[in-house]
């Protein structure tokens, strides 16, 4: 593979180099270009090959690949493998299935799986209230206003982030996914999100030409009534109150008992939410300060997103820590850079485009970041790291495609892909410092929707 890319490579770098001063592509520029890519038989192979391959799999460097084994000096529990299938809640299962280890530890069973369909439809619904409220406060601005243009793009999206993760928790609690199951809408969330933004929109424009605050309050009522009216049709209606049994690790059968869905999340996860920060490392933005993301927030009456960013280092640090305490790590990243689905691998230098191109495409970790082309964009969890004295080599990571990608669900993170598409984890406070407390305790600095970490956290894959 290298040595085909090699062989292209001759074929693809510039011959000459041309000036131009012109603002427009003159005649004898545009010659000189097309004389760059003449017409010979190695030229043919190489366009050929690219006109029938994609060329990730032309580019793809097998014999490191191939190198990257599967062995773990730490591991956790393999757990049953999640599918998020075509929508963008992988911050909503990746959440769910940090609590897994712990509620099947409490419950005595082999294993046990959330209903993500029941925290969308409450994240749906609170999504909704706040467009309809942001819409409200706004009503008196242009249509054109920064804003407002923001808010009407983006009426309800998928994605999520742990802070609005953890305050639905706290407010709708959980239950097992057999009591709320998926529905094609929940899995497949393209029709749902159409009719609720058309349906918002219309809503908008209404209260934006009410007469007075009682219409208003009027409108925004129906609308809520709407949006849930659509949501139940989608996802169905969320229990109040369910009964639920289970089979234990021994195989027998536990007596069925009656909860809510909080009930049931303090039984049987227990674990206090409120002490798990979110870390990231942007390095475009000041370390060891807390910012926060205007309207970026699940639930209206508490905080929008907010966290410190850190240097890199810590992330990897606090990570390695918690596995090593053998809790799983909510993680965030940019997936889309350098990734093998098919193989199961993350690593850097796996697809050799510099060969084919004859052209250095390398950026560091910050100049992605100032160009906007990296932005952590999926979550899923670490449950392993492969430990070299003590240096960490490779990470394990559950995400939430199904078992029929990467290795039966799994990833393989290369620590050098760590070093730069790793944006974000959280962990328990009890591992922080007390220089990192204290910038948690700092007034946030405030980021507007439409920064780069906004889109990244509404546009998840």
């Amino acid at each position: 593979m290298r040595r085909f890319a090699i062989f292209f490579a001759a074929v693809l770098a510039p011959a000459f180099a041309f000036s131009q001063q012109d603002k427009g592509l003159s005649p004898e520029v545009l010659k000189q270009m097309r004389d760059m890519c003449s017409d010979n038989a190695e030229f043919r192979a190489a366009r050929n090959a690219l006109a029938q391959t994609d060329g990730g799999k032309i580019t793809q460097d097998m014999q490191r690949i191939g190198s990257i084994n599967q062995l773990f000096s730490n591991r956790l529990k393999d757990e049953r493998v999640t599918d998020q299938k075509a929508s963008g809640r992988c911050w909503m299962f990746s959440g769910l299935n940090t609590l897994r280890p712990f509620a099947r530890h409490t419950l005595g069973t082999d294993e046990i799986e959330f209903s993500q369909s029941y925290m969308f439809f409450y994240d749906k619904l609170e999504k909704a209230n706040l467009f309809l409220d942001a819409v409200i406060d706004l009503r008196d601005k242009p249509v054109t206003d920064r804003m407002m243009e923001f808010l009407l793009r983006n009426p309800v999206q998928d994605g999520g982030n742990w802070l609005g993760f953890i305050e639905l928790i706290k407010k709708y609690g959980v239950v097992p996914k057999e009591i709320m199951p998926e529905t094609f809408g929940s899995s497949n969330s393209r029709h749902v999100n159409l009719v609720l933004g058309v349906r918002l929109r219309q809503y908008a424009l209404k209260i934006r030409s009410a007469a007075n605050d009682a219409a208003i309050a009027v409108l925004r009522d129906d609308a809520l009534r709407d949006v849930y009216k659509i949501l139940a049709l989608n996802f169905g209606l969320p229990p109040e109150k369910f009964s639920w049994r289970y089979e234990k690790s021994d195989k027998s059968i536990a007596d069925a008992g009656t909860y809510t869905p909080r009930e049931f999340y303090e039984k049987f996860v227990g674990k206090n939410l409120d002490d798990y920060y979110a870390l990231y490392s942007i390095p475009t933005l000041p370390f060891m300060k807390k910012l926060e993301i205007e309207l970026d927030k699940a639930v209206a009456d508490r905080p929008a997103m907010y966290f410190v960013n850190v240097p890199l280092d810590t992330l990897k640090r606090l990570a390695m820590r918690t596995l090593l305490d053998n809790e799983p790590v909510w993680f965030g990243c940019d997936v889309g850079q350098e990734a093998s689905a098919e193989n199961g691998v993350l690593a850097t230098n796996i697809f050799d485009l510099n060969s084919l191109y004859g052209m250095d495409f390398s950026m560091s970790r910050k100049d992605l970041f100032e160009v906007y082309s990296s932005i952590p964009n999926h979550n899923m969890i670490f449950t392993g790291v492969d430990l070299d004295a003590g240096i960490p080599r490779k990470w394990l990571v559950e995400n939430s495609w199904g078992d029929k990608s990467g290795k039966k669900g799994y990833l393989v993170m290369m620590d050098d892909w760590f070093d730069k598409y790793v944006e974000v984890v959280v962990v328990n406070k009890k591992y922080l410092s007390k220089d990192i407390l204290a910038a948690f305790q700092q007034k946030a600095a405030t980021l507007p929707p439409w920064d780069p970490m906004f889109k990244s956290l509404w546009e998840a894959e």
